[in-house]
This record gives C-alpha cells, sequence and structure tokens, in this order.
C-alpha cells in the first residue's frame, strides 16, 4: 500500500490541491525561463548581425523621386563582398524576426494567462469539494461522537484533528499513543482572547469558548480577527448557547454579511459532545 493509500479522503484532496498549487508555479517559472531565453536569443542575434553590417556598410533608406516609393538600401564602405540584395534580404529577415519574438511572447503570455485561470478554476472546484467533505466528516464526528479527553481543550481538539487535514498532519499519519496537538492558550489578538490557538501550515487554527453568545458579541469577535491582519484559516466559536438572532432564520445572511476572509463556524457544546448550529 503506497503513503497516499494511507491518507484519508479529505488529506488526500489537501495533497491535490498542494500539488496543483506547486504546479502553478513551476509553470509560471518555466514560462519566464522561456521568455527571457526567447528575448535573449533573438536580441543577441539581432546585435551580431548588425555588428557584422557595420563591418561593411550601412543600411539606409532610398527615396524613388518619381515614384515616390522608399526601399532599402546597403550602402558599402569599400569593395562589396556581398551583394546588395543579399543584405537587404538578411536584413528584412532580422526586422521579421523581431517581430517574430513579439508575436512569441504575447503567445507564451496567452498561455501562462489561461494556465492560471485554468488552475485557479481547478483549484476552486477542489477546495469547494473538500468544504463539502469537511462538511461531511463534521457532522459525522461532531454529531455522532463522544469527545474524547480531560478538559473541554481536548475535547474539541481530539474532534477538531478528526475533521481538518491541517490538524491531522500536526500529528503525523500513525499517530502515536498519547501524542497531542501543539497549542497555545489564551492568546490576545487585538482586545480578545481567543481560548487556543494551533499554527499550522494553512494559518491559524483558533477556538473560542463562550457561555452564552450573542449575534453582536460574534460580529465583535469576528471583525477583531479580521482588523488584526493574522493569518488564520479556521475558527470555532464553541457556546453553551446562542441566541435567538442566531438561531433564527436569518443566520446565514448574518454570517455572510461579516465578510470574512476564513472560515468560521458556530458549535453547540453538550453534556455528551457537540452539534452544529453553521458550518462555514
Amino acid at each position: 500500500m503506497s503513503e497516499n493509500d494511507k491518507l484519508s479522503l479529505a488529506e488526500r484532496l489537501d495533497v491535490a490541491i498542494e500539488n496543483l498549487s506547486v504546479w502553478h508555479r513551476v509553470t509560471l517559472v518555466m514560462v519566464i525561463i522561456g521568455l527571457l531565453s526567447l528575448s535573449v536569443i533573438i536580441s543577441m542575434s539581432q546585435y551580431y548581425f548588425q555588428q557584422e553590417i557595420n563591418k561593411h556598410g550601412r543600411i539606409t533608406e532610398i527615396h524613388d523621386e518619381k515614384t515616390g516609393e522608399v526601399a532599402l538600401s546597403f550602402i558599402p564602405n569599400g569593395a562589396q563582398i556581398f551583394s546588395s540584395e543579399s543584405i537587404v534580404a538578411l536584413y528584412s529577415t532580422q526586422i521579421w524576426l523581431m517581430a517574430s519574438n513579439g508575436l512569441v511572447i504575447g503567445l507564451l503570455s496567452f498561455l501562462f494567462l489561461w494556465i492560471t485561470y485554468r488552475g485557479q478554476a481547478y483549484k476552486k472546484e477542489l477546495k469547494t469539494i473538500e468544504n463539502q467533505l469537511i462538511r461531511q466528516s463534521y457532522l459525522v464526528n461532531f454529531e455522532t461522537s463522544i469527545p474524547e479527553g480531560a478538559t473541554r481543550t481536548e475535547k474539541i481538539l481530539n474532534h477538531s484533528s478528526l475533521v481538518f487535514p491541517e490538524l491531522r498532519s500536526l500529528l503525523g499519519r500513525d499517530k502515536p499513543e498519547g501524542k497531542k496537538l501543539p497549542y497555545k492558550t489564551n492568546q490576545t489578538i487585538g482586545n480578545e482572547t481567543v481560548d487556543i490557538l494551533v499554527s499550522t501550515k494553512k494559518g491559524d487554527f483558533i477556538v473560542k469558548f463562550f457561555d452564552d453568545a450573542s449575534a453582536k458579541a460574534i460580529e465583535q469577535f469576528a471583525q477583531t480577527l479580521s482588523k488584526s491582519n493574522k493569518r488564520i484559516f479556521r475558527v470555532l466559536c464553541v457556546a453553551q448557547n446562542y441566541d435567538e438572532e442566531l438561531q433564527s432564520s436569518h443566520l446565514s445572511s448574518l454570517m455572510q454579511k461579516l465578510g470574512l476572509k476564513f472560515d468560521m463556524d458556530l458549535i453547540f457544546e453538550e453534556e455528551q459532545g457537540y452539534s452544529m448550529l453553521w458550518i462555514n
């Protein structure tokens, strides 16, 4: 069995999203290298061609007064080694080569933009699937399982590690007996104190315990975190009770109005476990 087969579906999806990001960066580097290489080659070709031309003469424009036409002509410095027609043809070829340089750069730029667009679209689709899996995992683990641990902190972290691959990765693929997540408690962010903070590769995982949570308290807490400019990937608000406004049909619009750049979930803390009020 391969190492990838040992991962859960959510963890494998998380790895796929990371690989997509790496592939996007590699593509960007390759396009940039290609553009620079092409530009250098053609520019050096033009430079050496001009150097060679200047050894034997110069290219100038000849105006035909009768027809009004303008033509290019090579005027040699001395004894003519090459025919004027050959030199002019070679010069014209170089001009077309420079024009082709711009065309190729344009095509490579279009390729890069297209790959970027498609890559972002695929990443967004994978992220949507991951969120659906997290939602399902939330419901299975939080709604049907009894949390393990002696304290509120241990219980919520043990349950959360079953849902989020970012936390699971901190424990290792084969969780050793007794190994716990590295976390900090009572961390101050702005004028708020968060009960639990776990640093992960995607940002901080934050848990805030409430006794009775109101819509105003949740909004103030969320805005404080947003203004802190900290890199946050998930926030869990755990309360024994939420006010009527948060338990009403307006909950969805209330959460959307917050305009958060991170995911925030509302969880009921009950005697025998947890139940979900809002999953972002």
